[in-house]
């Protein structure tokens, strides 16, 4: 059956049989799905979904919720909500955001704890994250340039702060160089 009609041409026809031959099956259809794409083509599925920092380290359920991640991160980039969502995908769910970290004045109404410094109204556009689980020097680096890609260009990370889970002189950790104690800024 066609749905051409009579005055089509011979070549018309050829192409109308040939693209009957050739349609979607589900095997192509679910290769735009993170959750059922095969393992060796998430690198393709990452790069169509524009995820700017992908990982080939990262553990493949890690890679389907960055992909999954993806659309819900590009509609809400620049706000709060995508930097606590692209921490969470990245292994830090309970990450701390402080907005303003350097915007504070003396009148009284600042509560000291170390998350805030003193910079005046000037110093709006700033923020720290405050990380509950310890990581490599490595994975900061990565967080950094990932924070980079979800904030406003106007926003700036005034610290990445993870001395609350500090590695400590337990004699499980060697110091090679991988972790350190403290602040990146």
């Amino acid at each position: 059956m066609s749905l051409l009609p009579p005055n089509t041409t011979q070549l018309e026809r050829a192409i109308e049989k040939a693209q009957l031959r050739f349609t979607p099956s589900a095997t192509v259809l679910t290769l735009w799905n993170a959750r059922t794409c095969p393992v060796n083509l998430l690198p393709v599925l990452a790069w169509a979904s524009s995820i700017e920092d992908w990982d080939y380290q990262w553990p493949e359920q890690q890679k389907r919720d960055a992909i999954e991640a993806s659309p819900d991160l590009h509609r809400r980039k620049g706000t709060p909500y995508a930097i606590k969502a692209a921490l969470s995908v990245r292994g830090q769910p309970d990450a701390l955001l402080i907005e303003r970290a350097d915007c504070v004045s003396r009148n009284g109404t600042a509560t000291r704890n170390g998350y805030r410094r003193r910079g005046g109204p000037s110093q709006w556009a700033t923020y720290r994250i405050i990380l509950q689980r310890p990581i490599t020097l490595d994975q900061a680096a990565t967080i950094t340039s990932m924070l980079a890609t979800v904030t406003r260009n106007c926003c700036h990370l005034v610290a990445l702060d993870y001395s609350r889970v500090a590695l400590r002189h337990n004699g499980y950790t060697t110091r090679d160089g991988q972790y350190t104690r403290g602040i990146i800024n």
